[in-house]
């Protein structure tokens, strides 16, 4: 009984899948100069964002000529490169398809500087002090949101989260933080390395020493999901991490999300509280933010969605690919 129970809940999630994929999806706090970029992708535009306590942060913004005001917003974390115009054109169709504000902070080197600055959250500075939460990379989300909302004159109260790869690192530490009072879902596509819900684990590869972290009733409790490419299985991939903490979570980026994923469920099971994360895997899908957005984009848009289990197949986009 319970692995047929198990076949029919992955059967359902197929299904869901390709009704996602088959149906068409429908329909500043403070002011600042707005810039046409036509260049980066026609109708993107950008905006310096200074209405927080931490440094200035150009955010790219598109908003597609169907984007009403009722439209979602979607936040989309860039990689290592800091290149947000890229993550906007590669998003930008996605934006077209589904209707939705695109949001794309760049958070730059010289203000953000490392992985401390920027997928570590800025939560610490270089001397190893704590930084007050209102300054931290995740805190800057929810004022850029309002900021959005007001500029655009849209009506949303939630947004979606997506980050691909050192983004991906952004968005599951954001989650395990409780930075989101506002965020409706969450993907994680590709990270090249965790922070594990474990206390007896050092930060950044645990929680032990880190920054305060909500109860596991509430850091489990956020709805985030996985996007998992199981072509990304290179080992000596250039921005791969090869410190001995990450290595302890596997070879590649396949690997240690699998790691991560099972870490998460092993201490949901152990503070007996559930587990509001998903793990889906993408078929072809290798270190490739462009065809992660088409993936993401059925988690983020879709419906509900299995959470707390075994990690499940996605449909495969690879043959339309190009």
């Amino acid at each position: 009984m319970l692995r047929y129970a198990m076949r029919a809940a992955t059967m359902a999630v197929l299904a869901l899948f390709a009704a996602c994929a088959s149906v068409p999806p429908p329909a500043a706090a403070r002011e600042t100069p707005v810039i046409r970029v036509d260049s980066v992708y026609p109708g993107a535009r950008r905006f310096a964002f200074r209405d927080w306590p931490g440094p200035e942060i150009d955010v790219w913004l598109y908003r597609p000529a169907r984007a009403g005001a009722d439209a979602p917003v979607v936040f989309v974390m860039h990689g290592l490169q800091r290149d947000a115009d890229r993550y906007l054109q590669e998003w930008a169709p996605v934006a077209d398809a589904y209707g939705a504000v695109l949001v794309v902070p760049e958070f730059s080197n010289a203000n953000f500087p490392g992985s401390a600055g920027y997928n570590l959250g800025r939560v610490f500075d270089r001397d190893g002090e704590a930084t007050p939460r209102a300054g931290w990379s995740y805190s800057a989300l929810e004022p850029i949101f309002d900021a959005v909302v007001q500029r655009e004159q849209l009506s949303a109260t939630t947004y979606l989260l997506y980050g691909h790869s050192a983004g991906g690192q952004f968005v599951h530490r954001f989650v395990m933080l409780g930075a989101g009072v506002r965020m409706a879902r969450a993907v994680a596509a590709n990270p090249g390395w965790y922070t594990l819900p474990a206390t007896t684990t050092d930060w950044p590869y645990g929680l032990r020493e880190g920054p305060p972290a909500p109860a596991p009733e509430q850091m489990f409790a956020a709805p985030m999901f996985l996007v998992l490419g199981d072509r990304d299985i290179d080992p000596n991939h250039r921005s791969l991490s090869r410190e001995p903490g990450a290595m302890a979570q596997g070879a590649h980026r396949f690997a240690r999300g699998q790691y991560f994923y099972s870490a998460a469920r092993t201490a949901a099971t152990e503070a007996n509280v559930p587990l509001n994360w998903g793990c889906l895997v993408a078929p072809g899908l290798a270190h490739d933010n462009a065809l992660a957005a088409r993936y993401a984009a059925q988690v983020l848009f879709g419906g509900a969605l299995p959470t707390g289990g075994d990690c499940l197949t996605m449909p495969s986009l690879v043959h339309d690919a190009h």
